[in-house]
């Protein structure tokens, strides 16, 4: 019993040690290095967030969009 008891702890800590990122609620968003991006340029502006947010990546919703004034897209999820 004391075997098994010591045999789950150990597998729990080593599960308690892999280390995640925590997902960000803050929205995303991304020019093309600086420069605006534009409407039509909606992969490029995706690989440019999915990078941003590292291995990840951003969380995509039905609410991301192009933001003309900045020439950049807005990803509301933020990173996944």
């Amino acid at each position: 019993m004391a075997l098994a008891l010591s045999v789950t702890l150990a597998q729990a800590a080593c599960v308690g040690t892999v280390a995640t990122v925590p997902a960000s609620r803050e929205p995303v968003r991304v020019t093309n290095g600086g420069q605006p991006f534009q409407m039509w340029e909606g992969a490029a502006a995706r690989k440019a967030a999915d990078a941003q947010c590292g291995p990840r990546g951003v969380r995509v919703t039905i609410y991301d969009r192009y933001d003309p004034a900045a020439g950049a897209w807005v990803y509301p999820g933020g990173c996944a």
